[in-house]
């Protein structure tokens, strides 16, 4: 399989990060590090360079948004006539010898109208099963990338900057008469959050709730009502998919420790939306 691999990171965890990686290295031709950090980890490139010394490693000194990574991402991979792209976050992994099998379910599914592969990233919520499926949307990492035909899609939407980026991409997947396809009985490693213990409001029952950086409620709400109200051909069932995302920052909204920033955050990305302020906050 002719495949190469991009993973992208923010200010990493460099032995995490290590591990990581090589849960899939040994399964590609070609693994691209795109670094959005403001500033460079120090020790990263030596950590890398242990790892495999073919591994490339690139440093942009700015956070340009994961949208803009994943088509340079893109490019390269196409320019070096690989047929294939695996995009990966830095805190993702997949159990062993799962990558393995992922490549061989994608050469083995038979279907030339895929564009984009996936694995199941919420095994609570989507139950496993043998026979892989066709998805509203996939997210980011893990995805595998038809790159022969992502060139008839487009780009990543680098307006959106990070949320709702691999959503949007994978509604025009199926826009544009192509397939998401996921193969559940993969499971990846992946942290969707923050937890912290929060008490309901019905039940006053204590239980662990996902949180996210008060930035990333700004992403969310504008680039939500974005697709919601701007999106050209968008049908209810991936509006209703839009509202479902948008619903994730209700536990941000009760219980993170940064309710002040939360709520700021909450109102600037409404008024962005407003004002059709797009890209980077």
């Amino acid at each position: 399989m002719n495949i190469a691999g991009v993973v992208i990171l923010y200010h990493p965890d460099i032995e995490q990060l290590s591990d990581n990686i090589q849960t899939y290295l040994n399964g590609l031709k070609q693994l691209y590090v795109y670094d959005n950090s403001e500033t460079k980890t120090p020790g990263i490139e030596e950590a890398l360079l242990k790892i495999n010394p073919s591994i490339q490693y690139h440093y942009f000194n700015s956070n340009e948004g994961i949208a803009k990574r994943l088509n340079q991402a893109m490019d390269q991979a196409a320019l070096n006539q690989y047929d294939f792209l695996l995009t990966m976050d830095q805190d993702s992994s997949f159990k062993d010898g799962d990558f393995d099998k992922y490549k061989l379910s994608i050469q083995s599914s038979g279907d030339i109208n895929v564009a984009q592969f996936g694995v199941n990233c919420q095994p609570d919520f989507t139950l496993p099963k043998d026979e892989p499926e066709e998805a509203l949307t996939l997210i980011t990492s893990g995805s595998v990338l038809n790159l022969s035909l992502t060139e008839h899609i487009g780009p990543f939407n680098e307006d959106l900057f990070i949320d709702f980026v691999d959503a949007e991409f994978s509604y025009r997947v199926i826009q544009n008469g192509y397939t998401n396809l996921m193969f559940s009985n993969i499971v990846l490693n992946h942290a969707l959050g923050t937890l912290v213990e929060g008490r309901g409001l019905g039940n006053f029952k204590k239980s662990m709730r996902i949180i996210h950086a008060p930035t990333r409620v700004f992403y969310i709400v504008r680039n939500g009502l974005y697709l919601l109200f701007k999106a050209q051909g968008l049908t209810s069932s991936m509006k209703k998919d839009v509202i479902r995302c948008i619903k994730i920052i209700k536990n941000d909204l009760i219980y993170n420790p940064e309710l002040l920033a939360v709520y700021k955050n909450l109102f600037s990305g409404i008024s962005a939306f407003l004002m059709n302020r797009m890209g980077k906050k």
